[in-house]
């Protein structure tokens, strides 16, 4: 049996960072999809990422700082909790301001 590729990603990226993948692996004798593929099978098979993130350029001192705050406000026991989006909204739109 073969299998049919028929399954589509649509992403959205800076032109420039299009055109650079491109060309890095159109050396390597790739087109994007098949990069693409290669990151994904890689991936399937690892559990994860295909190479470890630790020092990647996308660790910038304000995405760094975003996440420590993200962890901060998701370890702090007064922090209030909804079971899902309705409640939520309820919440945001009942007028009680609990926190002040």
């Amino acid at each position: 049996m073969t299998k049919t590729k028929n399954a589509n990603i649509n992403v959205r990226l800076y032109p420039e960072l299009k055109q650079e993948a491109e060309n890095v692996f159109a050396y390597h004798g790739l087109s994007l999809a098949d990069a693409i593929t290669v990151f994904l099978n890689h991936a399937c098979k690892s559990g994860g990422f295909p190479f470890d993130l630790r020092g990647a350029r996308w660790q910038d001192p304000v995405s760094i700082a975003a996440l420590e705050e993200s962890r901060q406000i998701e370890n702090n026991s007064n922090n209030k909790g909804y079971r899902n989006v309705t409640e939520l909204l309820s919440d945001c739109f009942s007028g009680d301001d609990d926190d002040e």
